[in-house]
């Protein structure tokens, strides 16, 4: 399970927008750190739209894209 938490800093007046995944079992508690493979730290975004859009992409599983350019033999 996922859920995105609206940060604002209020010195700068800045506001962005993190996922967290839900961890553990028996004591649950939210981490930053998503479990999936490639991404390391935090995943966010400066305006909430862009942060469910990134969750979409999370959740499809399709976060990686590959593409040959060429072949060189």
């Amino acid at each position: 399970m996922y859920r995105i938490v609206r940060e604002e800093n209020k010195l700068t007046g800045k506001v962005r927008y993190i996922i967290e995944q839900e961890k553990g079992w028996f004591s649950k508690s939210w981490s930053r750190e998503l479990s999936i493979p490639g991404v390391h730290g935090p995943v966010g975004a400066p305006s909430l739209s862009g942060a469910k859009y990134k969750l979409d992409i999370i959740k499809s599983g399709n976060h990686i894209e590959i593409d040959i350019m060429e072949v060189l033999r």
